[in-house]
């Protein structure tokens, strides 16, 4: 569903402009390959990690899980580095969209290999060091899901719902543990953005049922959640506010409807702002959706790249092929969707699962306005009211404010809010060491200091004019 403008953005890395043009979903009768790989490491061409510094210090391994007997999902594990502490937990990582390769997330965000290259020039498309990944603290584990999206494959339907698709990510998990045994014992942890917002809480939902029911359990330890779609009731209509809040419209102005106060942002800004970070200019081009993904997507493509992520024959052509940039169209995803997502953390706080919801106070996708009001209000658990009243925090990287935060805690379970200032859509992208911050919430009590940021700051993706 390509969600309206005037619902959020709306109802939907990365929440997909409603104008997106997409590539259905591939139709099978039989696999691309003869056999899916199950598990096998990881290893790119010297020339695509030539001078890393550090060196690579962690085990990659990339493979499918069946769901059901005919569909496979695609991961990419990335594991620890050895500064991680020995129980560091398994963050598992969809993007949003809904439609989106978790390739995203692995190299543009919390990944430790990055690809900002491939989004700046056609010439390298070379891969460069994370000085914030997030395998400093958890072994990462990427999945393409729902069924067919990014490397993701196979020969039955494709799911409809966030509930349904979290149905094959429970399958999925229990399968990876199979073939993983040495981390079956790891705490859990499910992170998502956009319209992860609408994950996150079904895949949680799908395993607390499960564990309830059967063994062997799951240890779902924590959710996280970046500018999340959580509760489109509660977010629909704080575009005003945010507006208001970053200075875009006059203190005093009421604009009667989310649509009104877009436009009056676009007339005091001169400019169509970029859905995903207000500070730049909508862009248009072949693989461009809100940034341009047209490099990056082509990288994925690349025949040394599907080798070297064991990727099944030409399961991925449609996300990465084209100007689909990453994506794919999912038609009716979650049309008439009357589950409620609020409902199912508010469900697993209760249950001493720890939340955090982090946004980037530049988007105007899913501003964190309409992300604080979900804390505030739509999330029903024991510390309710001491989130309300909980004071909120400086968020601090080398002593320079970069945002602030908010938690409470109650029942064995803890609520943090962390606004980020200077990010848009995607935190991780823009703002590393406080989306850093935000992983420690769930991890360590009392957060680590974060590296210095670097030299020179890579500019997070390329205009439509230099691709």
């Amino acid at each position: 569903m390509r969600p309206s403008l005037l619902l959020l953005a709306s109802a939907s890395a990365r929440l997909l402009p409603p104008d997106a043009s997409l590539p259905p979903l591939p139709e099978r009768t039989t696999l691309p390959c003869a056999s899916p790989t199950r598990r096998a490491p990881v290893h790119f061409p010297p020339s695509f990690t030539r001078g890393f510094s550090p060196p690579i210090d962690f085990p990659m391994e990339s493979g499918y899980i069946n769901v059901t007997s005919s569909d496979y999902l695609f991961y990419w594990y990335v594991g620890a580095t050895p500064s991680a502490p020995p129980d560091a937990p398994l963050l598992v990582w969809s993007n949003g969209g809904p439609g989106c390769s978790a390739m995203e997330g692995a190299t543009t965000e919390g990944g430790p290999l990055w690809l900002f290259d491939a989004k700046l020039s056609r010439a390298t498309a070379a891969l460069s060091r994370n000085p914030y990944a997030w395998n400093a603290q958890a072994h990462l584990l990427f999945v393409d899901q729902p069924r067919y999206v990014g490397f993701s494959t196979g020969r039955g339907p494709r799911v409809a719902t966030s509930a349904a698709a979290a149905a094959d990510m429970l399958r999925f998990l229990l399968g990876w543990r199979a073939a993983f045994p040495e981390h079956a014992h790891r705490r859990l942890l499910l992170a998502s953005e956009s319209y992860g917002g609408h994950y996150v809480p079904a895949w949680a939902a799908a395993i607390l049922d499960h564990n309830a029911r059967h063994a062997p359990r799951l240890p779902l330890a924590a959710l996280l959640i970046g500018n999340g779609l959580i509760d489109g009731g509660v977010q629909q209509g704080s575009f005003a506010a945010f507006a208001r809040a970053q200075r875009l419209i006059p203190p005093h102005a009421a604009p009667p409807t989310d649509g009104a106060a877009r436009r009056l942002v676009e007339q005091s800004l001169g400019y169509t702002p970029n859905l995903y970070d207000y500070r730049l200019r909508d862009v248009s081009c072949c693989g461009c959706t809100s940034y341009n993904y047209s490099a990056w997507a082509r990288w994925f493509t690349r025949p040394e790249v599907k080798a070297a992520l064991h990727v099944c024959g030409a399961a991925g052509d449609a996300a990465f092929g084209g100007c689909a940039a990453g994506c794919v169209d999912m038609g009716g995803f979650d049309l008439f969707d009357n589950y409620s997502y609020s409902a199912a953390l508010s469900a697993a706080l209760r249950a001493g699962v720890d939340v955090t919801l982090y946004y980037g106070k530049q988007d105007t996708a899913c501003n964190y306005v309409g992300g604080r009001r979900v804390a505030e209000e739509a999330l029903q658990w024991g510390g309710a009211r001491a989130f309300r009243s909980a004071a909120e925090q400086p968020l601090l990287v080398g002593g320079a404010r970069v945002g602030e935060s908010r938690r409470a805690t109650a029942g064995g379970a803890t609520l943090s809010f962390v606004a980020v200032d200077g990010a848009g859509h995607m935190v991780p992208m823009d703002q590393g060491a406080a989306a850093s911050l935000a992983l420690q919430t769930l991890i360590s009590p009392r957060p680590a200091a974060t590296p210095a940021p670097p030299a020179k700051a890579a500019a997070p993706l390329a205009k439509a004019s230099e691709i």
